[in-house]
């Protein structure tokens, strides 16, 4: 693949690849021109998972969809004031995915699906936990292979220095990615967005607290060690 979106497009072609067989197409009843588009907008949307796309991806969003938010709103405030009582502001209730153009429902669905990608860190801290166990493993194992081939280690896949699983680590993936990620979504759909924003802001926490423990165990160490060489 050129080195583009290597991990993205191999599971594109194994997973498109499995309805060649028609017992798994689940689109064999559509048109084909139907078919090839909704072909198009899979591969789109898996390759917009690719981290190396991400800043790109919140930055088109934020300026084609997020334009969108104040006139969608001001549309349902509008009629959710007339029909209350009171006539007091109706909630944010973010975009209405029909009114939206082509572009701009690609982008949404990019966005979403891009949630989904970094979904475990909005689950309860113990699952969120789990899924970074085993993403940890998965990377010192690639990192093992690496070491094995003579290459260079990538990033948090050394299993002599932290990895996924380092407070330190996590609470700054979760500053840089997931808090932006998810609050940009929030704000296109709150409705589906705002628990998992509060279990994201509420994991971030945890992390937070762990780094500093991870911090405080170090600055220990080192100063045990000055003491006994001293």
């Amino acid at each position: 693949y050129n080195d583009q979106a290597v991990y993205e497009n191999s599971a594109l072609y194994q997973a498109l690849s499995l309805t060649d067989n028609p017992e798994l197409d689940f689109a064999a009843r559509l048109s084909k021109e139907t078919k090839r588009q909704l072909r198009v907008t899979i591969i789109e949307l898996v390759l917009a998972t690719d981290m190396s796309r991400h800043f790109d991806l919140v930055t088109l969003v934020k300026a084609k969809v997020g334009s969108a938010v104040p006139k969608t709103v001001a549309h349902h405030a509008s009629s959710a004031a007339e029909s209350a009582p009171s006539g007091g502001l109706a909630p944010n209730t973010g975009i209405q995915f029909s009114d939206l153009s082509s572009e701009q429902m690609t982008l949404t669905l990019k966005l979403a699906l891009k949630v989904a990608d970094i979904g475990h860190c909005m689950l309860p801290l113990d699952e969120h936990k789990f899924w970074v166990q085993n993403l940890e493993s998965e990377f010192f194992n690639q990192g093992d292979l690496e070491k094995e081939e003579g290459l260079p280690i990538s990033p948090l896949m050394d299993r002599n220095k932290p990895g996924p699983s380092s407070g330190g680590n996590q609470a700054g993936f979760f500053e840089v990615i997931v808090m932006p990620t998810i609050s940009l979504w929030q704000t296109l759909c709150p409705g589906s967005a705002n628990q998992l924003h509060q279990q994201a802001l509420s994991n971030l926490i945890l992390w937070k607290n762990s780094a500093h423990l991870d911090q405080l165990s170090e600055d220990a160490d080192v100063m045990r060690n000055f003491s006994m060489e001293s």
